[in-house]
């Protein structure tokens, strides 16, 4: 991004709103001594089915940014809902609404099993509420497509929850690379938020932001350009009292007059053990695996890139200090779609990158690690992307994981049973989707989507892990668990 300069930390705010996988645990109670708990955003009724289920997307990321004239920038916010094949237990009436800045938002049509899209624009988030039968098995996310000379690449992000702790992975010491890190704070009350950016070397106090405050229904945004070059493999670590926030980290990389690509992405999977990258795209470049380890004690970390036949086509192994993150690229992959997985005897979190070219105009994109899922998760998909071809991903957690996918079109659903592998990536093409949906019937799967196009320019891609949804029975989900 042009314009920006010696940037260390600059905020501004606006108002709107042996392969062994780890288990997935979901919270059915409150704790007080946990920072992810069930998040009073969902809601169940006396008979036990979910009520009400509000989620929120962070939003545009330059709009109201400094050094950004961009005041008007635009985001589609994507909204399914769940076919009834997979959310039987919800009857009767519902509805959906959305909110955003200076009075956006209002009621949207949307059926049982249908998706619908509404435009956040400006320096606003946008909290899209589901209610009543349509509140089960509902999901939102945000994409864009940037096309302009300094700015290019495919967008998308899940929507979700507050939490208070998160870890995200983007930026880099690049001439011409800017992260913008967006917090949106849905709450009725002010939030005071950390996020430290961390590298090789451990924090850097620097680009970090300590105790900034976020108003109820606000949200700022805060630009990280000019990093040290000591900083190298960067993640943000974003905690929080009073209350927990939205973020989302935008990547947007820029070599001179060549803009390198572009990706906004949501908090990696909670540290833990074991973590699943369950997409990881292998083109002309190799992924780069970064790994923050966030305790007291050094991790002696493995990453292995499994491909569709099951083979270990890499594995490295490397110690990480506290407090650090490394950088780690698998060598020896040829093109395709692999499962990297990352092993540790100390909790770690994990992202991927992917690049779609060595040089000249290309896209990137960032895959945080996954959460199992361990009943359904889907999504809505973008409908405009140009070429656009995508794929699902399905990684089994244990021998003998299996699971059901539902998949929405103008044509109608279409349903497919697949058994899955321990450790190995299953491709489903879902070209053409308009909402994709993933029911585990045994054990627990991590689920990735992968998005590719080609514009005049060249090629584009984005990579986002499936989010446990909020299922009817229960009204908790993984995700939902974070607040």
């Amino acid at each position: 991004m042009k314009g920006v300069g010696v940037i260390r930390a600059v905020v501004t705010a606006g108002v709107g709103c042996g392969l062994v996988f780890g288990a997935t645990q979901v919270h059915s109670t409150v704790s007080a001594t946990r920072h992810w708990d069930v998040s009073p955003v969902i809601r169940t009724g006396s008979d036990g089915v979910v009520a009400a289920t509000d989620l929120t997307c962070a939003g545009p990321d330059r709009a109201g940014a400094p050094g950004s004239t961009d005041t008007q920038q635009k985001v589609s916010m994507l909204l399914a809902s769940a076919p009834s094949v997979l959310t039987s237990r919800a009857t009767g009436a519902g509805s959906v609404t959305w909110s955003g800045a200076s009075g956006q938002g209002g009621p949207v049509t949307l059926q049982r099993g249908g998706t619908g899209d509404v435009t956040i624009a400006g320096d606003s988030s946008g909290q899209a509420k589901a209610s009543g039968a349509m509140a089960a098995g509902f999901s939102a996310s945000q994409w864009t497509l940037d096309s302009s000379s300094t700015q290019r690449g495919l967008n998308l992000q899940q929507c979700g929850v507050p939490t208070r702790d998160a870890w995200l992975f983007g930026g880099g010491t690049d001439k011409g690379r800017v992260a913008r890190l967006v917090l949106a704070n849905p709450g009725a009350t002010p939030v005071t938020v950390d996020a430290a950016v961390v590298g090789t070397t451990g924090v850097d106090a620097t680009s970090s932001v300590h105790a900034l405050v976020i108003p109820p229904g606000a949200r700022k945004t805060v630009v990280l350009g000019a990093l040290a070059a000591t900083l190298q493999a960067p993640a943000v670590h974003v905690t929080s009292v009073g209350g927990g926030v939205v973020a989302a980290l935008t990547d947007s990389w820029m070599s001179g007059e060549t803009p390198v690509g572009e990706s906004t992405s949501g908090p990696a999977a909670p540290a833990a053990t074991s973590q699943v990258l369950p997409a990881v795209t292998v083109g002309a470049v190799a992924p780069q695996v970064r790994v923050a380890v966030p305790g007291a004690s050094e991790a002696i970390v493995r990453v292995r890139a499994v491909n569709a036949s099951g083979a270990v086509l890499d594995d490295q192994v490397q110690t990480i200090a506290a407090g650090t993150t490394a950088a780690i690229t698998p060598t020896g992959l040829q093109a395709g779609t692999y499962a990297v997985q990352v092993t540790a005897d100390e909790p770690v979190v994990a992202g991927a990158l992917t690049r779609t070219a060595a040089s000249g105009v290309s896209d990137i994109a960032w895959l945080p690690s996954a959460t199992a899922v361990t009943g359904l998760a889907g999504l809505a998909l973008p409908q405009s992307v140009p070429a656009g071809q995508s794929q699902l991903v399905l990684v089994g957690s244990a021998a003998g994981s299996a699971a059901r996918v539902v998949v929405t079109t103008a044509a109608g659903t279409t349903t497919k049973d697949v058994a899955l592998a321990a450790g190995r990536p299953t491709v489903v093409s879902v070209t053409g989707a308009q909402s994709v949906w993933v029911k585990t019937t045994k054990g627990s799967v991590y689920a990735g989507l992968v998005i590719q196009g080609k514009d005049s320019k060249g090629a584009l891609i984005a990579e986002v892990p499936l989010a446990p949804a909020v299922e009817p029975d229960t009204g908790l989900s993984a995700t939902a668990a974070r607040y």
